[in-house]
């Protein structure tokens, strides 16, 4: 009797920790049935000032947020706040493969920006309350988020010209196997630190240029895109503030870096909220350390 009670005692006082643990849950936004949220995971040490927005992966179709909580809790250990988001998955139980039709998979990025961009916004209106320096804020994603970021970033959802749209100006953004629709718009907006980390044998997200999943030119799904690759090549050219970690026969792992590469994120990040000349730099990772 005296043995089960305090058993469950203690499992009551676990679970209370557990759940004490979970981050705070903030709502940005309800679009038809979709309820948006963003999980803010705070410094756990000296606060260095940066925040993060993170965008998860899944294709477009899946993908879990709290599953970032090992990138979350690594950088919030480095004194950084993270924010990771809760966007519309338009294609959810579906497939983000060559059988799906082009312009379904690009409403299915478009919902993925456009729901960045009002994460963002709610950052910025709420910056005073979530202690949010909006000259520090990083953003940030990985393989279909990585794409949602990129396409933000890069907008090709809106005509250069149009004088309504203000995008904010991140302090920089970090890529994890992501890549972009339309190469013509990086002169569109001001450039802005950019980290890469692509694997050169993604066989989902190009490397290079070449078709999203490598699909045909007859198949429905077929879509070009712009990798890691393509995009330092162009900026290079530019001039514009950005570094790429190319892994040598790796393939879509690549990714889930953000899990692992805290040291290379943490210099960046450094480096682009303090306002450094960050070089041009290409590193080939031939064989993992």
């Amino acid at each position: 009797m005296m043995r089960s009670m305090i058993g469950l005692l203690l499992g009551a006082l676990l679970t209370g920790q557990v759940q004490a643990q979970k981050p705070p849950r903030h709502t940005y936004a309800i679009k038809e049935k979709d309820t948006l949220w963003i999980d803010q995971y705070k410094a756990t040490v000296t606060s260095n000032g940066i925040s993060v927005l993170f965008v998860h992966g899944g294709a477009f179709t899946g993908g879990d947020p709290e599953n970032q909580r090992p990138m979350a809790d690594g950088l919030t250990k480095l004194g950084y706040q993270v924010f990771v988001i809760k966007y519309r998955l338009y294609l959810k139980g579906k497939s983000f493969g060559c059988e799906t039709a082009t312009p379904e998979k690009l409403k299915a990025i478009r919902y993925a920006v456009e729901d960045t961009d009002d994460a963002t916004r709610y950052l910025v209106t709420n910056a005073g309350k979530l202690q949010v320096d909006t000259s520090k804020l990083i953003i940030s994603g990985s393989s279909a988020g990585a794409e949602a970021i990129l396409n933000l970033v890069y907008n090709p959802f809106v005509r250069r010209n149009d004088p309504t749209y203000k995008p904010f100006r991140y302090a920089g953004a970090m890529s994890f196997a992501g890549a972009i629709l339309d190469i013509n718009n990086l002169d569109a907006r001001p450039a802005l630190p950019l980290l890469m980390m692509h694997g050169t044998n993604d066989q989902l997200v190009p490397y290079g240029t070449a078709a999203h999943r490598f699909c045909k030119a007859v198949d429905a799904g077929w879509m070009i895109m712009f990798g890691a690759h393509t995009l330092f090549t162009e900026l290079q050219q530019r001039h514009a503030p950005v570094v790429l970690y190319s892994y040598e026969g790796k393939g879509h792992e690549v990714s889930n870096y953000m899990f692992r590469k805290f040291q290379e994120m943490d210099a960046f990040m450094k480096a682009a909220v303090q306002g450094y000349t960050l070089p041009q730099t290409h590193i080939v990772v031939k064989k993992e350390e």
